[in-house]
């Protein structure tokens, strides 16, 4: 994976979702500026799927059991207070 594929990757990406990868992007530079991974993931296909398993590693499982069962169709909701879809 080198940046000219994840600029690929954006550019058939829809648009609602562009804010959310730009911030997703920034969370993870702020983590590794911040808090530097123990063990930094492997070098492999998958980095970002690594990086993304180290940094939810260091989240209690009982944090898990909070996070709404409808996080996934309501993220407006819960982000920005948009009524709930059913």
């Amino acid at each position: 994976m080198n940046k000219q594929q994840l600029i690929e990757e954006l550019e058939t990406t829809p648009d609602f979702l562009i804010p959310e990868v730009y911030h997703f992007l920034l969370f993870l530079k702020t983590k590794i500026k911040t808090q530097p991974l123990p063990n930094p993931p492997p070098t492999n296909d998958n980095p970002i799927l690594n990086m993304i398993e180290a940094i939810t590693a260091e989240i209690p499982l009982e944090a898990w059991d909070q996070v709404p069962q409808d996080l996934a169709q309501n993220l407006d909701h819960y982000l920005y207070g948009v009524p709930k879809q059913e």
